[in-house]
């Protein structure tokens, strides 16, 4: 009995030992014609006006055809350039994630037992907090702000996924330029070492945050 699964595209004329199948393009097609044009051209002379109007006529044609290539082929190409970039803006944001998940246990510590000390404090309490008897405590802070600036100045330059660190990071990020904003504003008005520019990378990001509730 057949196998009902065999189907007639399986079966083989007798004799026939395999089948070959090439692709016609448009190119092949035109080389053609143009050899054809040329035998009428050659054999039949009282067709050569009706030719030579012709050849203007496909070639015209050919330039049209070959503009809708180019800008297909230019359309394709910037597609799969800004999928690259867009891949490129994503893999850079999940890096800062990854950093953020992999700093070392006793650092996540520290930082965790400074918050609890500070949450309770006022912006002007935490300032005096991080003088220069708290030594350890600032370089903490520091660490964590300048960390939290390479990344916001990655999302403003469009380097890093906006979308993807806001997911992440917001609540978070929020939370900690509260917490030191009075400290911020302190460094940028400092008397004797002024920084005008002090995580103004972070400030940018959150208020833009705040604004899309």
């Amino acid at each position: 009995m057949p196998n009902s699964n065999h189907t007639d595209s399986n079966i083989r004329p007798v004799g026939q030992i395999t089948e070959i199948k090439f692709p016609i393009g448009v190119s092949l097609i035109l080389s053609l014609l143009v050899c054809l044009a040329g035998l009428i051209f050659w054999f039949y002379p009282h067709l050569r006006d009706i030719l030579t109007f012709l050849g203007s006529a496909f070639a015209m044609a050919a330039a049209v055809v070959a503009a809708y290539y180019i800008g297909k082929t230019l359309q394709i190409t910037v597609g799969q350039r800004d999928e690259a970039l867009t891949a490129d803006k994503v893999n850079k944001a999940f890096s800062f994630i990854h950093r953020w998940n992999s700093a070392p246990f006793e650092e996540r510590k520290q930082l965790g037992m400074l918050l609890e000390k500070l949450k309770l404090k006022s912006g002007a309490d935490i300032a005096a907090s991080l003088s220069a008897d708290a030594r350890s405590d600032r370089s903490l802070v520091v660490a964590v702000l300048n960390f939290f600036e390479e990344m916001c100045l990655a999302i403003n330059e469009g380097l890093a996924d906006e979308a993807t660190l806001r997911k992440f990071f917001r609540d978070m990020l929020e939370s900690y330029y509260g917490l030191f904003a009075t400290w911020i504003q302190e460094q940028r008005s400092d008397n004797s070492h002024p920084r005008p520019r002090a995580y103004v990378q972070i400030e940018q990001v959150v208020k833009r945050w705040q604004q899309r509730n």
